[in-house]
């Protein structure tokens, strides 16, 4: 699957260049992250390093430099495009790279109505790792595009939901949040900072897992992610939930404050 730069400069190792040097390639069993830049400010990068940096670990793929070093690249990846909003793909397989790419982001109607999702039966390998898969990425594709979906739900051969195809879900019932379990996901950085605002906020979020015939027993439901960040559900296949449930919407102004935040500290 490969992936192409959308502006006129990508980096590639230590070096940014022209797109008209660009080749593509095949990413499959590549690590990657998927950055999103926000004024200029590439949002919770520490957090996204460590997360590329496990990854590679667990891939056993091997990063010829240090998180500085990569920080530095990015940043003048993108005071060389000159993109004030956007996202980034980072990635290794052999080299590194990282460019601009192609995003969508929810509309103020989305977060306002929710979004609809499906269900597809599949699994990731190494879940922990950021992974490029191309037969999950291709399926969960083919069904949101057929079925006009905004994202797919993961489930596993137990009938357990585990995660969207690119987003963490979270379950709302009463004031009670539940999660996946962290060994079944990828350990997202929108999920990660949904802990946090979560105990800012004095709700508690509890991991356990979550069948796919027991969906009708909870108030509301979320999905989080780079781009959505944190977004409500109306619909999974024939189950509706509440997308102006008030604990989705104190977290969605919570994280949404903790953006403005780290705008500001940057």
């Amino acid at each position: 699957m490969a992936l192409l730069p959308i502006y006129k400069y990508f980096c590639f190792n230590d070096e940014i260049k022209s797109v008209s040097e660009f080749v593509p390639s095949e990413n499959e069993g590549g690590i990657y992250e998927v950055l999103r830049v926000v004024n200029g400010v590439p949002l919770f990068l520490e957090d996204h390093l460590e997360r590329f940096f496990k990854s590679a670990y667990i891939a056993g793929k091997e990063i010829k430099f240090s998180s500085s070093q990569i920080r530095s690249f990015l940043m003048r990846l993108i005071e060389t495009d000159n993109v004030e909003t956007g996202n980034i793909l980072l990635s290794c397989k052999t080299n590194l790279k990282a460019f601009f790419i192609a995003h969508k982001y929810p509309s103020k109607e989305d977060y306002k109505k929710g979004v609809s999702c499906g269900i597809l039966h599949a699994e990731r390998e190494n879940p922990n790792a950021k992974v490029f898969q191309t037969s999950v990425r291709q399926q969960a594709n083919d069904l949101i595009e057929a079925s006009e979906l905004y994202e797919v739900l993961l489930v596993d051969k137990k009938e357990r939901i585990t995660e969207g195809s690119r987003s963490n879900v979270f379950f709302v019932k009463g004031d009670k949040i539940i999660t996946p379990k962290a060994k079944k996901v990828l350990l997202g950085i929108t999920r990660q900072k949904t802990f946090y605002c979560a105990a800012e906020l004095g709700l508690v979020v509890t991991e356990k897992n979550v069948k796919l015939n027991d969906l009708a027993g909870y108030d509301a439901l979320f999905i989080t992610g780079t781009s959505p960040k944190i977004l409500p559900v109306k619909q999974v296949a024939e189950t509706s939930f509440d997308p102006k449930n008030k604990v989705v919407k104190i977290l969605i102004e919570k994280y949404d404050f903790l953006i403005d935040e780290y705008i500001k500290n940057a």
